[in-house]
Formats: C-alpha cells, sequence, structure tokens
C-alpha cells in the first residue's frame, strides 16, 4: 500500500488497448482510477467523500466495473450527496432478477433502466470529468478502453461479469468485465496524461470464505424474483457448509482479480493506493450493508492524510511550480 508523498508519475504511456478510443492528450493535473469489486465498490464513494475534504477533486478519472459505476456518477457531476443517497435507497437484489435464455445467471435489464434514469442520454466525451471505462473484450481477450460512446451502454459492458449477465455488444464487439483485464486502470490516467495518479483497490486480500449472513429482508424486496430463488436455494441445499454455485463464482472471481490486478499495479503503480478493508465482501454478494462499505472506504482513505495533504499542497498550494513543470513536460 503507498503511503509515501505524491510524486510526478514516471510510467510511460502503454500502447493503445484494443479498440480504445483515444483522446487528444494533453496534461491533467490529477486522475484518480476506481477499481472493481462488485458491492465492494459502495467503498468509492467514501474514498471521494475523504478526498473534496482536502480539496481534490480528479480532473479526469478512469474505472473498471463498480468503479466505472461509481466513477460514472461522479464525473457526470453528481455531488457526493447525491452519491450517498442512492446509497440509501438502493437494493441492490431489485434490480436484477434470474433469466432462462442460456445467456447468463441473472438479468440486468432493471439496472439498466435505473442507469438510463439517471445518466440517460450522457455520452463519456461530454461530461464534465473526462472519463474512460475499461472493458474485455470477449473474443480477443484483449483490454479495451472506452473513452467516447453513451455511458450507460460502456457501464453494461464494464459490469458485464461473465457467466452471471450476458455479454454487451457495442461497436460490433461482445464486451464483458473490465476486471479480467485492468481492474484498477492507472494505466488509463497514464495515457491520458495525468501527472499525479491516486487508485483504490477492492481486492488486495480475499479472506477466509464465509457462510452469507441470514438477514430479514425488506418488505420490498421479498417478493422478487432473486429472494424467492435464495429461498429456494436454502432449502434444497443438502450441505449448509457448501456454498452456493454463485458464491464459488464470485469466490473465483476474486481470487483471480486479485492476482492479475497486482501485476498490473506493478507496472502501473499509482503515486498513492488507497486499500479498503473490504476483503470480507464478495464480489457477487447481495446483503452487506452499503453504507458499512462506504466507512470503510473513509477509514481507508484517511489513513493516507499525509500524502493526500502533500498532493493538495503540491496541487493548490504552489500552482507555480506545478504549471512550470507541466510546460517542461510538453
Amino acid at each position: 500500500m503507498s503511503s509515501t508523498p505524491p510524486h510526478a508519475s514516471s510510467s510511460k504511456p502503454e500502447p493503445s488497448a484494443e479498440g480504445s478510443t483515444a483522446p487528444p492528450r494533453r496534461r491533467y493535473p490529477f486522475g484518480v482510477a476506481l477499481g472493481g469489486g462488485g458491492m465492494k465498490g459502495w467503498a468509492h464513494v467514501g474514498v471521494l467523500h475523504v478526498l473534496e475534504s482536502y480539496g481534490l477533486k480528479p480532473d479526469v478519472m478512469a474505472g473498471c466495473s463498480s468503479g466505472a459505476l461509481a466513477a460514472a456518477f461522479y464525473a457526470a457531476g453528481h455531488s457526493l450527496e447525491d452519491l450517498e443517497q442512492l446509497m440509501e435507497e438502493h437494493q441492490t437484489r431489485a434490480l436484477f432478477s434470474l433469466r432462462f435464455d442460456g445467456r447468463g445467471l441473472l438479468g440486468n435489464d432493471d439496472f439498466r433502466d435505473y442507469l438510463q434514469h439517471h445518466l440517460g442520454g450522457l455520452h463519456l466525451e461530454d461530461l464534465p470529468i473526462p472519463l474512460s471505462i475499461i472493458c474485455t473484450d470477449l473474443q480477443s481477450g484483449r483490454e479495451v478502453v472506452l473513452n467516447r460512446g453513451p455511458v450507460v451502454e460502456a457501464i453494461m459492458a464494464s459490469t458485464a461479469i461473465p457467466g452471471v449477465f450476458a455479454p454487451a455488444r457495442l461497436n460490433d464487439r461482445l464486451l464483458i468485465d473490465g476486471g479480467l483485464t485492468n481492474n484498477v486502470p492507472v494505466s488509463a490516467l497514464v495515457n491520458r496524461g495525468a501527472r499525479y495518479t491516486l487508485g483504490v483497490r477492492l481486492h488486495e486480500g480475499v479472506t477466509a470464505l464465509a457462510q452469507p449472513p441470514q438477514r430479514r429482508m425488506p418488505a420490498g424486496e421479498q417478493g422478487t424474483l432473486s429472494a424467492w430463488a435464495e429461498r429456494l436455494t436454502r432449502t434444497l441445499r443438502k450441505d449448509p457448509e457448501m456454498p452456493s454455485g454463485l458464491d464459488v463464482l464470485g469466490r473465483a472471481l476474486d481470487i483471480v482479480i486479485a492476482q492479475l490486478e497486482g501485476y498490473r499495479l506493478q507496472a502501473y503503480h499509482p503515486d498513492i493506493l488507497i486499500v479498503p478493508k473490504v476483503g470480507h465482501v464478495g464480489t457477487l454478494s447481495m446483503s452487506e450493508d452499503p453504507r458499512a462499505i462506504y466507512e470503510l472506504g473513509i477509514t481507508a482513505a484517511k489513513a493516507h492524510d499525509e500524502a493526500l495533504e502533500r498532493l493538495a499542497m503540491l496541487l493548490h498550494g504552489t500552482p507555480d511550480a506545478t504549471s512550470t513543470d507541466a510546460d517542461a513536460s510538453e
């Protein structure tokens, strides 16, 4: 975990990822990359809350999967108060349902409607904060960086967890979750010219597999198809110690992504790396309290107070030095 004062990123831009629509390269003072992690992603809201308390607002962002979701809302101009309100109102189970057409375990049409309500009509290239969203090409297996096009379609592609949701068809490609290729996309920030970078990683450690908590479902969720499926699975399961198939799939994704993102972060290590302690939250879990995950994001970000103060001083306390460095690098 990086805790040293930030320095100008020395990572060299990598070749453009397959399918990327690279915008003209310019110099951005500060970039933030939000990693994927399903329900773990509520920690991003807590991290952004702390960044704003230091006067740190990103000039460019990149996101993958749930990180793409959080980044899109923020880059589109939604305030943290808006995001916290959405968190309080959010009913994850109500946005997904079982599907029986063989294209995936769960349907996400309600999730798309939810995104259309809040982000419909927006395009990546027109957002107040430039945003790159990371996906994976199902056929080639290569990373795809989306810098242009409809925000909702980009999020649907980046969150298309393989086997759980159907792939998203976009620009004549079948796209799936970007976590399989670049889960904490610091490289996308470097490629767009970010001088200082901060990353949020949600997969550093995978804790012991625990039984999902038995909880009382809110009245609004009790009639959903996913709620009935959970009760049926619990009834039919012969061995209560054995995790469900969905739990196993989520666990496998956590293990694979944790190792892959470790390699990517070695090549493109951000100036500040924040790692909330959310290893106990399963990627596919829908039972945890979003507020508790949000608080873990706040705690993790506050642990870097010295580095954040130093970064705020570099960006805002000595503007002449910052502009001089930027001019010298061009």
